[in-house]
């Protein structure tokens, strides 16, 4: 069985600070693109344990949790920026930190990844994977608990 097949299962981050998203951008690629903080989750690991886990990873901050957001179930077709898979679960917390402020220097502790805050005003207009989060992430904010999960897959 080839890899690209592979479903991932993933936890990600929406931390706002000032009107502001804190994305990771790509450093390595030859194609720039933003993403939310966060990353897989490892066996026998909870999707809260492997989000607190890659914000120290990447942030070297300790973060809390305020609520799931949602789920996000997509598949696309790969490409050169991602070679290892084609099918994903996101798994979406707002989250927090005190150090994770737009007045503080965001540290950039992984060379693949750059941390910058996207004025929330601006996330339609740049290159967010995936592509739902643009309009997923400010309609989980406003909601409590409807649209939870949402499924590209026809």
């Amino acid at each position: 069985m080839s890899n690209i097949n592979n479903i991932h299962v993933l936890s990600r981050a929406v931390i706002i600070d000032q009107n502001h998203l804190l994305l990771c951008k790509t450093a390595d690629l030859s194609v720039n693109f933003y993403f939310l903080p966060g990353g897989h989750i490892e066996h026998e690991e909870s999707a809260e344990a492997a989000l607190l886990r890659e914000l120290d990873e990447e942030t070297g901050a300790k973060a809390c949790i305020k609520r799931l957001l949602g789920c996000l179930e997509y598949s696309f077709t790969p490409g050169h920026n991602s070679k290892c898979h084609n099918h994903e679960y996101n798994f979406v917390f707002e989250a927090e930190a005190e150090t994770l402020t737009v007045c503080n220097k965001l540290p950039q502790l992984e060379k693949h990844i750059e941390l910058v805050w996207m004025p929330l005003s601006q996330i339609a207009e740049i290159d967010l994977r995936a592509e739902p989060f643009k309009t997923l992430v400010p309609l989980w904010l406003k909601s409590s608990s409807s649209n939870v999960l949402h499924s590209v897959m026809i």
